[in-house]
């Protein structure tokens, strides 16, 4: 599951989805390390926490993000308490095969989705009734899944006999 850092939600998902994996959007991340640095520091910090996002591998995200911290704690200590508290929850993604990590960073799925959800609603103003307003919502999850989600192959699932992704897969 990505989300951001909404308290009900991540309890919720512990107590019903026991054993999900939760990754905290980076996107969302990012923003709220810079809201606690001054304007002209922010380069240096986003270039930090980026570095961090961008390793190869959990090991070497991991090490950067020590070496982040101890960097920050006397110019920044907000940022590295943020870092030290809560940086885990972005390194999530790093558990997922290599060809979802793209799609998994952050909720920019959900968020474009969400505003094709509300410019669809807006067109209509006012819905009769709320079973009115749950047609059209289903019927355009429905249309979604189907069509966009689908025919952008966001994650593949299909690995082949050998476990390895085939070049067709990458293809489509």
């Amino acid at each position: 599951m990505i989300s951001d850092d909404l308290e009900g939600l991540c309890k919720a998902t512990e107590r019903y989805f026991q054993g999900c994996l939760r990754q905290r959007c980076q996107v969302h991340f990012l923003r709220n390390t810079i809201s606690q640095v001054s304007r002209k520091d922010r380069p240096e910090v986003i270039e930090m926490v980026r570095e961090i996002m961008s390793s190869q591998s959990y090991e070497s995200s991991r090490k950067r993000m020590d070496e982040v911290i101890d960097a920050l704690e006397k110019s920044h200590p907000k940022v590295a308490l943020l870092l030290e508290e809560h940086g885990e929850e972005i390194l999530t993604v790093y558990h997922l095969p290599l060809l979802h990590r793209r799609f998994m960073k952050s909720t920019n799925m959900l968020e474009r989705y969400n505003q094709e959800l509300k410019r669809r609603t807006r067109v209509v103003r006012i819905f009769l009734h709320q079973k009115s307003c749950l047609r059209l919502v289903t019927a355009m999850a429905m249309e979604t899944s189907e069509e966009e989600w689908m025919a952008q192959r966001y994650l593949i699932f299909d690995m082949g006999v050998s476990g390895k992704v085939t070049k067709e897969l990458l293809a489509a």
